[in-house]
């Protein structure tokens, strides 16, 4: 097969299958920044900014090709690159894209054996990663989703990194991410799962399994010198990231505080999430039935005024018309808008 790719940048990416690849993923907003930070802090690891590699390039391309063989197929269309390439041609592009991409990564730490990716969205291609770099090790940092809401809540209204939505809305994102990496467990010796709230209050202790799963090696004034360098304030205060000169925006790092949720979490945002995500968030263990109510009170009245709430929002979704059909203006709270 003829190559697509410059010759200059095909040759360097055969370098790259000799090393071990690494992969962060989980739900946005659950530690995967502050984790990859450490763990590329190691001598013998490769790291960069959110390369979006997965997501928004390789994923797509596949669905398009899909797409497009399939109304070849069917005889409804003849048009796309399958009328170039057949699927070995277009799959030694991706692979040619994909190790060009780590290449020129590997070049700025060329000692490297490791080499680290991070992205959230990596969480739904788990499949996609291990077709194009099979071996790789899987590290899943999970993170109570009512923590993980509240800060993409903020999110969405400070970095607009995400469709505004109320609080509990995002107990949907944080159970779809979590429920998507752990597909990784399939592969068997090559998944690591891990909780925020560990590694928030044990961060050498969790950074030893880390290193022991990757294969890394390790001694305590090692561990013990890169928790220093990549305390949360530190990061907070510098905003850097796995790459020179790039930086996080403003307000990407928060508080960092696991169990904070109990102090912006309203009982009706409490009970709605529920509603979307309590079964994982108590499979985890995060949670009992009815963690959702402080008192009794509560858990008789709280679900019908989180019904009386949906009701609001369906009458701000339809305007004057939605004022008449409920007889009133019903007040929303703040966390909903």
């Amino acid at each position: 097969m003829i190559s697509t790719l410059p010759r200059s940048e095909v040759a360097p990416g055969r370098d790259v299958l000799g090393k071990q690849f690494l992969f962060i993923i989980g739900s946005p907003r659950s530690g995967t920044t502050w984790l990859q930070m450490m763990l590329g802090s190691h001598p013998c690891v490769c790291a960069s900014a959110e390369l979006t590699l997965y997501d928004k390039y390789v994923a797509p391309w596949l669905e398009a090709w899909k797409a497009e063989t399939h109304l070849a197929e069917e005889g409804k269309s003849y048009v796309g690159m399958p009328v170039l390439w057949d699927e070995a041609e277009f799959h030694g592009f991706l692979t040619g894209f994909v190790h060009s991409a780590y290449s020129k990564m590997l070049a700025t730490k060329p000692e490297a054996s490791h080499i680290l990716d991070k992205h959230p969205g990596y969480s739904q291609c788990v499949e996609t990663i291990e077709r194009f770099v099979p071996q790789g090790r899987f590290i899943h940092l999970i993170r109570d989703g009512r923590d993980v809401a509240v800060s993409l809540f903020a999110a969405s209204r400070q970095l607009r990194w995400y469709a505004r939505r109320p609080l509990y809305a995002f107990g949907e994102m944080w159970k779809r991410q979590v429920l998507a990496a752990r597909k990784a467990s399939a592969f068997t010796g090559r998944y690591l799962e891990l909780r925020y709230e560990d590694l928030s209050a044990d961060p050498a202790g969790t950074l030893r399994k880390v290193f022991e799963f990757c294969g890394l090696a390790f001694d305590r004034e090692l561990i013990e010198s890169i928790v220093k360098e990549n305390e949360f304030e530190n990061l907070k205060r510098s905003r850097c990231t796995a790459s020179a000169g790039v930086k996080v925006p403003e307000g990407h790092y928060r508080q960092g505080k696991a169990g904070a949720w109990r102090e912006s979490f309203p009982a009706i945002h409490r009970y709605l999430f529920d509603r979307l995500a309590g079964d994982l968030l108590c499979e985890l263990g995060y949670a009992g039935d009815c963690w959702w109510a402080s008192n009794p009170i509560e858990k008789l009245s709280v679900p019908l005024l989180a019904a009386a709430f949906r009701g609001g929002q369906m009458c701000q979704r339809l305007g004057p018309a939605g004022a008449v059909l409920l007889g009133q203006k019903m007040a929303v709270h703040p966390h909903a808008r």
